[in-house]
């Protein structure tokens, strides 16, 4: 599978690329990963180093009861970053939902589109066409920072996710959008028992023939599976993030997206082995 970032190409045919979490908001559950902005290029730089193909800068989190986030406040925090990375030869993902932020992101020299909301406002599609940006889209029931309040009950939900991620896909493909990346959106109102049943359905997803993206780094679903309750802050949520991935890269994933960018990295490069 290859990945399209603008005019780079990323080849995940033998190996899971390893995609970094670079937060430069201030309202994050993960708060190791918070970094003060003067420090956010040097941080990025360093999850490069350590293994990341992608920084992936977001500063507007998910996290339920979350502050909103003033678009030009998004905008300052995420552009100078991006801008900075580019500079030097990083490839840069923007994570916002957002279409005034998505815009500016791409003029600062972002390459993807990271949409939680699956790009359901046509002005983020519109973005993603002018500037010829691969999207990541994922599935998720409500909206961010609100998916805990609806109904989190699936007859089926491989099915559902899978159906859903590949209808968007198709007519995002129909609106002239160049890739689109399918994100399942774990721990996205989804139990944690129906978290595993989704992994079980990950090769499902990706015989699909689209690239597939598995986020699931330090999530509260991981914390419920280790008997821990919901928790973003509760012990051996490394080990488990750990776990998960090398499951997910084993049952195809092409993308993870992590905290924890060298841990991850070593940890793939046994399955990237292990695959020949």
């Amino acid at each position: 599978m290859l990945l399209q970032l603008g005019a780079d190409t990323l080849d995940a045919t033998r190996r899971t690329v390893v995609m970094g979490i670079l937060n430069v908001g201030t309202d994050s559950p993960v708060r190791e990963s918070v970094v003060a902005q003067r420090d956010a290029v040097a941080r990025g730089l360093a999850l490069y180093a350590d293994g990341a193909a992608i920084v992936d800068v977001g500063a507007h989190s998910t996290r339920t009861g979350g502050r909103d986030v003033p678009p030009q406040e998004e905008m300052d925090r995420v552009c100078p970053v991006i801008a900075a990375l580019r500079a030097e030869g990083v490839a840069v993902s923007v994570d916002t939902w957002t279409a005034a932020v998505a815009r500016a992101a791409a003029e600062a020299g972002a390459q993807l589109l990271n949409d939680v909301s699956g790009l359901r406002d046509p002005a983020m599609v519109a973005v993603a066409r002018e500037h010829a940006l691969a999207v990541c889209v994922m599935h998720m029931r409500g909206d961010p920072k609100r998916h805990r309040d609806v109904e989190q009950r699936y007859a089926d939900v491989g099915v559902e996710v899978r159906t859903f991620l590949v209808e968007r896909a198709t007519a995002l493909a129909a609106e002239g959008v160049p890739q689109v990346w399918l994100d399942p959106g774990f721990g996205f109102g989804k139990s944690a028992a129906d978290n595993v049943r989704l992994l079980h359905a990950l090769p499902a997803l990706v015989a699909a023939g689209h690239p597939v993206l598995v986020s699931a780094s330090r999530k509260g679903f991981l914390s419920e599976l280790l008997g821990r309750g919901d928790r973003q802050d509760s012990p051996g949520l490394l080990e488990a993030t750990l776990a998960f991935n090398v499951l997910a890269a084993e049952r195809g994933a092409h993308i993870v997206r992590v905290h924890d960018v060298r841990a991850i990295a070593d940890a793939l490069r046994i399955v990237d082995a292990a695959r020949g």
